[in-house]
């Protein structure tokens, strides 16, 4: 009885949407959204490139969507960790700090993505040096195949340090203090002391974070749709909005978000099932 709200709301907004979006990945639907004929498991075949056709424009994004992920999840994760083991310094002035490392987590994605749109500009001074140095022969980093990603993705890392250092920091002061105090008795330096205790002890925290950030990497619509419209090839979830918004093409649409879902599942379950046999929760 207790349950109840809870479950009513999740069967009406998640569970109820999730299987009629599998039922609508089964079929051609009309302008109105409403099932026309069947088409099994075509749309499937159609986004992972299995229907004969050689196009393979949806298959492209999703590999997309994983070299974002790679450019994105391991720098933020050690940006925040670097930044957190500064903030737990003992100086004076060490909150300011920690407040400016935190300033992002106050800026949302869509606002950050304008104010990114304005520095990567053509007439940015130091959007021209870049240029000039990568020897790029285009007007800005976004308007190169080479640079397009990789801008986006020092975007994303940017957005995403604040919420990242907040956790680590969190984890950071979680290690009782005797552990280090102990370990500098017995005459272990501060890399010993981050390798055999700060990293074990830290790892549960590593594990969300990489989990986390790999799932919102794959899923990252925002920055791409404010600072790359219209490019190809785009990520998957952009490719995915495009087919339904753009294209009409509720089925097709319902299929590549189910591909997305299984994709994330079996990632997440692949990255506990390895990574947390090296974690420590003692």
């Amino acid at each position: 009885m207790f349950a109840s709200p809870a479950i009513i709301i999740f069967s009406i907004f998640t569970y109820l949407p999730f299987f009629h979006a599998i039922f609508l990945s089964l079929n051609v639907t009309n302008n109105q959204g409403e099932a026309a004929r069947f088409n099994g498991l075509g749309y499937y075949a159609r986004v992972l490139g299995l229907d004969g056709t050689g196009r393979t424009d949806y298959l492209q994004s999703i590999l997309t969507s994983f070299q974002f992920a790679l450019l994105v999840v391991p720098p933020v994760i050690l940006v925040a960790l670097s930044l957190a083991l500064l903030a737990t310094a003992q100086v004076r002035g060490i909150q300011v700090f920690r407040t400016i490392f935190t300033s992002s987590i106050a800026i949302s994605l869509a606002s950050a993505g304008v104010i990114w749109a304005l520095i990567y500009s053509p007439s940015t001074k130091a959007t021209t040096w870049l240029v000039e140095l990568l020897n790029l022969g285009t007007p800005g980093l976004l308007s190169s195949d080479a640079t397009a990603l990789p801008a986006v993705a020092v975007m994303t890392i940017w957005s995403g340090i604040g919420f990242n250092f907040i956790i680590t920091l969190s984890g950071l002061q979680a290690i009782p203090v005797d552990l280090y105090e102990s370990a500098a008795i017995d005459g272990a330096n501060r890399i010993q002391s981050f390798r055999f205790i700060t990293l074990p002890m830290l790892s549960p925290t590593l594990l969300f974070l990489f989990v986390i950030n790999t799932i919102g990497s794959l899923q990252a619509f925002t920055q791409f749709f404010l600072l790359l419209p219209d490019r190809t090839p785009t990520v998957y979830v952009y490719e995915t909005f495009l087919a339904f918004w753009g294209d009409n093409r509720y089925g097709l649409a319902s299929a590549m978000s189910i591909i997305l879902f299984v994709i994330l599942l079996i990632l997440t379950s692949i990255q506990y099932g390895v990574l947390n046999r090296r974690v420590n929760y003692s």
